[in-house]
């Protein structure tokens, strides 16, 4: 009937959650919000048809991070054709996700940049891509006034607009206000740890 009868310790040391726990329709509770419904109407054609599939989903991890998983499911048959149990395996696909969005972004920009979209669009679809891709990352341009040798936010679509406000027309000299100033006084990359 499709019910979970039995899961590997490795699903359930990754999950966090026990065999008892994911029993019966318990394991959907592993599965992203988002991705449950879809995955749900595409699980009941299978039961129906009799046939393996594979859908891509997000499970959760024992720490709550998500990950997208693809997820093969193969019925075992008996001589008369009926299915007796289901096989399901899930294969972590997270970084191949990844580069399969950083390159559909990375087209976008080029496209955008060859139809000749201004430059606060592109910077700004440049750092919204920067942080879809990079987990825990916040990416911010900033254009460098020469005349005055200050700065401006050029684009910073995840970052409050106090803070943008606060660097605006700051001065790259020292003393340096951050990371960023010093970098574009020194013309070298700087990296901070913390």
């Amino acid at each position: 009937d499709g019910s979970v009868d039995f899961l590997n310790q490795r699903w359930c040391d990754y999950t966090g959650v026990s065999v008892p726990d994911a029993s019966g329709e318990g394991w959907l509770s592993t599965i992203h919000p988002e991705d449950r419904p879809r995955l749900l109407d595409y699980w009941s054609s299978l039961l129906t048809d009799h046939k393996p599939g594979e859908f891509e989903a997000r499970l959760r991890r024992s720490d709550g991070a998500f990950r997208w998983f693809l997820i093969r499911t193969v019925p075992l048959l008996d001589e008369s054709g009926r299915v007796v149990k289901w096989y399901g395996q899930n294969t972590d696909i997270e970084d191949r996700k990844r580069a399969e969005s950083l390159l559909a972004g990375e087209k976008r920009l080029l496209e955008m940049v060859a139809l000749g979209h201004e430059l606060p669009i592109v910077l700004h679809a440049l750092c919204t891509l920067v942080d879809e891709t990079s987990v825990g990352c916040h990416c911010s341009i900033l254009l460098v006034e020469p005349a005055s040798g200050t700065v401006r936010h050029a684009a910073a679509p995840s970052l409050p607009p106090d803070f943008s406000r606060a660097i605006d027309g700051r001065s790259t000299s020292l003393p340096y206000w951050g990371p960023c100033a010093m970098a574009i006084d020194q013309q070298a990359p700087v990296i901070v740890p913390d």
